[in-house]
C-alpha cells in the first residue's frame, strides 16, 4: 500500500506531467539526457519536490497531520538561444512561459491520489531568471499543504 508520502508525490506528478508546454521533464532522482536536436540544446523543465516539516495539530495520535511543501518546477531555456535579436527568443518568452506553469497551479487546485488531497495554497512565485553555464532558468515554485 503506497505510504502517504507516495500519495503526495503522484498526485503532484500528474499534474506536472499534463503541462502543457510540450517540454522534456526532467524528474527527481530518474535518469535524465538533456534534449537535442541537430546538436543543439533544447528548452526543458527542471522538476524538484521539496516536502517540509510536518505539523501535528492533533492531539490524537492517528488525527491528520499538516504536510506542507514545495513543487518546484524551473523551466531551463539553453543561454545559447537567447537574444533581443531577431533568429533568436526574446527573454520576454521565458517570463511568458514561466507563467504559464503557474497557472497550471492555481490558487486552491486540488489534486487527489488514492485518496489523499493536496491543495495548492496560493499563487506560484515567479522567480527571477538566472543563468548557469548553458541554461537560463526561471524558477516556479508552487506551495501546497496536506492532510493527512
Amino acid at each position: 500500500m503506497p505510504t502517504t508520502e507516495t500519495k503526495i508525490w503522484q498526485g503532484l506528478k500528474a499534474r506536472v506531467a499534463s503541462l502543457p508546454l510540450g517540454l522534456s521533464i526532467d524528474w527527481p532522482l530518474m535518469p535524465f539526457d538533456k534534449p537535442q536536436a541537430g546538436g543543439k540544446p533544447l528548452p526543458y523543465v527542471e522538476c524538484r519536490h521539496i516536502p517540509n516539516r510536518v505539523n501535528r495539530l492533533l492531539i490524537g495520535s492517528q488525527g491528520p497531520q499538516e504536510r506542507p511543501g514545495i513543487l518546484q518546477i524551473t523551466l531551463c531555456w539553453p543561454a545559447s538561444e537567447i537574444s533581443t535579436g531577431s533568429g533568436k527568443t526574446h527573454p520576454d518568452v521565458l517570463i511568458q512561459q514561466a507563467g504559464e506553469i503557474a497557472a497550471h497551479f492555481p490558487t486552491d487546485l486540488r489534486l487527489t491520489f488514492d485518496g489523499v488531497t493536496v491543495r495548492v495554497e496560493r499563487a506560484p512565485d515567479v522567480s527571477q531568471a538566472y543563468r548557469d553555464d548553458a541554461y537560463v532558468r526561471v524558477p516556479v515554485s508552487v506551495r501546497y499543504s496536506v492532510f493527512a
